[in-house]
């Protein structure tokens, strides 16, 4: 593999390993390719391609939205909780809330849409409610998730095929491997959006069927009454000889 410059100091030890390559890679791509990379990398912090997540942590150029979805790559529930230890996972969640919330992130270009939004607060009052169910506190937990990382953002959206840049320092064999595996973790990011918005939508119809459930049981109740009440104040006027 071709020599080229390490990114910064995260890949000081291997800088020619493929999370060096993706993050070299990504300095030259916009906004819009880094959302789908790291939705595409979902679960992946362990991987030498998943140090880039946790580069990205530390870059000012990451739009807002993004930091949202990068928070949720990361989320590991149980390290999240404090019921398992994982240092470097812990400090990268960490890390970018307090970022977050410090305002280091400056841009909100992207949007967050309502299936993003749905699915990320989905999962959290899912790990909250079997967590409090196990008697967890939540003063365990490694940091507070902002309110704004459960809520959709106003925003350009994401295109479904973002215009692709050549690397500014990549060249022979790392440039063709990191392009190939940009290529397929954009594929893979876009595959993960489908799902939220499959999820989105299974959970938007179960919300209007249980409304709509409600409202029949109210309406029959309603009737119920109505009908008990009718019955009751003839029952009562005939007594009286009406």
């Amino acid at each position: 593999m071709g020599q080229h410059g390490t990114v910064d100091g995260l890949f000081r030890d291997n800088p020619e390993d493929s999370g060096a390559c993706l993050a070299e890679w990504l300095v030259g791509q916009s906004q819009e390719v880094w959302a789908h990379v790291i939705r595409g990398l979902e679960g992946q912090g362990h991987t030498p391609e998943g140090r880039a997540l946790e580069w990205m942590v530390g870059r000012r150029e990451l739009d807002r939205s993004n930091a949202v979805r990068l928070f949720w790559s990361l989320f590991d529930a149980e390290v999240w909780m404090g019921t398992r230890e994982d240092a470097r996972l812990a400090a990268a969640m960490e890390r970018l809330v307090e970022r977050f919330e410090a305002g280091f992130y400056t841009v909100q270009a992207l949007e967050i849409t309502r299936a993003e939004a749905f699915c990320f607060r989905h999962r959290l009052r899912r790990v909250v409610r079997r967590a409090r169910h196990e008697g967890w506190q939540e003063g365990a937990a490694v940091c507070s998730v902002p309110e704004a990382f459960v809520r959709p953002m106003k925003g350009l959206p994401v295109a479904e095929q973002p215009g692709l840049h050549p690397s500014r320092s990549l060249t022979g064999e790392a440039r063709r491997v990191a392009e190939a595996l940009g290529a397929g973790l954009l594929a893979a990011g876009r595959g993960v959006m489908a799902a939220r918005r499959r999820e989105a939508w299974r959970g938007w119809c179960k919300l209007r069927t249980l409304q709509g459930f409600g409202v029949t049981m109210l309406a029959a109740m309603g009737a119920g009454s109505w009908m008990f009440l009718t019955q009751d104040m003839r029952q009562m006027l005939a007594m009286v000889g009406y």
